[in-house]
């Protein structure tokens, strides 16, 4: 085969392996409900966006050396991140900011719980797109978006002080640069704000490189968007419907259209993040199999006990290379309810139980499975275990329901004998 073609043959492959990616992300949006999700968050942002932004710059004005700037963070932000609507509505966010230093102490408080709110919800999205079972305890939550809401604040006003006095001297930024390179830093500054969000916000270790590809995604949409978004405002006389309130609406549709894209590239991140190869999607355990699945990830959860160490998603997903993450998800969760296993802080899972007296009949009572007697000699036979497995179930077809009081652990040691004897 010629060099030619084997380059086409390499684009073909890419290509379909990106329409089953972007086939399986959709089907990640859909399922996580991401639509009704932004909805709610437009809402909920809406809400604490006041509460929040009053956060940020009384953080800010807390240290002398960013007030000079706070203008031009306040400006930055309504000028790129609101579109059309940012002018109209930053006299009242002004108005309402303003009023912010006469609250009382109990006024504040609410203030800050408001924000704070808004940051659990985004928690909540993320976890389920992700699909972590487990948020973050209470005060692993305050610590986390105490900890957001003080340095990102500093962290942004000294990359705007830092940038307006290296870069600019007595000039703005726009002025002195490009219209290309400005607009090109403010793609950059907008794919890192996703990718740190991408990464700190799911409870759940996340890949760099993954967040990044969506945190991308997220940048390049939130640019197209932004443009669609200004053009349509532009040459759509809504205040005819609504008049004075016109803003609001186009205000909150905006927030809707903003919150789509950042949860559309956060699905791409959570599938980057679990599936490296999606071809396993052609190939996913079959249903029928399940109970034989369920019998290799306790072995897989007690083989980790004995080391002394827990079990990733991403490690299940490398130990049954042929199972797709909502299979195995499924299962685990299963696990957790029985307290089979159980998850950590750090969103990993253990066994959670001496399987000494658990047996193959406990494991099966315990979930919704198919007994594949009829089909024992197409079952897999990947190893010792599974041997084991199928054995156990030649046992119970011929004997009965009373071949199954044998306990896992002895299963999984004789097996366990049997490889090392076969090995020697």
């Amino acid at each position: 085969m010629t060099k030619e073609a084997l380059s086409e043959l390499d684009v073909q492959m890419q290509a379909r392996r990106a329409r089953r990616l972007l086939k399986h992300v959709w089907k990640h949006f859909q399922e996580d409900r991401c639509l009704e999700e932004a909805a709610s968050l437009s809402y909920t942002s809406l809400l604490a966006m006041v509460p929040l932004l009053a956060v940020v710059f009384g953080i800010i004005a807390a240290f002398p050396v960013f007030n000079k700037w706070s203008d031009n963070l306040q400006s930055f932000i309504f000028s790129n991140f609101m579109p059309s609507t940012g002018e109209v509505i930053a006299p009242y966010l002004d108005t309402f900011l303003d009023s912010v230093s006469s609250l009382t102490l109990p006024g504040t408080v609410m203030l800050i719980v408001t924000a704070l709110l808004l940051m659990v919800r985004i928690e909540v999205a993320f976890n389920r797109i992700w699909r972590v079972e487990r948020n973050r305890t209470l005060v692993n939550r305050i610590v986390m978006y105490w900890a957001v809401l003080t340095l990102a604040p500093i962290l942004i006003a000294t990359t705007v002080a830092i940038s307006a006095t290296q870069l600019l001297g007595s000039s703005s930024l726009q002025a002195s640069l490009s219209p290309g390179l400005y607009q090109l830093g403010i793609f950059i500054l907008t794919w890192m704000v996703f990718a740190v969000v991408f990464v700190l916000v799911p409870n759940r270790s996340v890949r760099i490189k993954h967040a990044l590809m969506g945190a991308f995604l997220s940048a390049v949409l939130f640019g197209l968007t932004k443009a669609g978004f200004v053009a349509y405002v532009s040459n759509t006389n809504y205040k005819v419907i609504y008049g004075a309130l016109a803003t609001v609406p186009i205000f909150l549709f905006w927030i809707y259209l903003v919150w789509n894209v950042v949860l559309f590239g956060a699905s791409l991140a959570a599938s980057l993040t679990t599936f490296s190869d999606y071809s396993r999607y052609e190939t996913s355990w079959p249903k029928r199999w399940e109970f034989q699945m369920a019998f290799r990830l306790v072995e897989h959860f007690w083989r980790a006990q004995r080391e002394g160490r827990p079990l990733t998603l991403e490690q299940l997903l490398e130990l049954e290379q042929r199972a797709s993450e909502l299979q195995l998800l499924k299962l685990v969760s299963r696990m957790c309810e029985e307290n089979i296993l159980s998850m950590t802080e750090e969103g990993v899972w253990v066994l959670a139980r001496d399987i000494e007296d658990f047996t193959l009949g406990d494991l099966y009572q315990l979930g919704d499975y198919y007994l594949p007697l009829g089909e024992l000699s197409g079952l897999p036979r990947d190893s010792a275990i599974d041997q084991a497995y199928i054995d156990s179930l030649e046992h119970v077809r011929a004997n009965g329901h009373q071949a199954w009081d044998q306990s896992l652990r002895h299963m999984f040691l004789e097996a366990d004998t049997k490889e090392t004897e076969k090995n020697a």
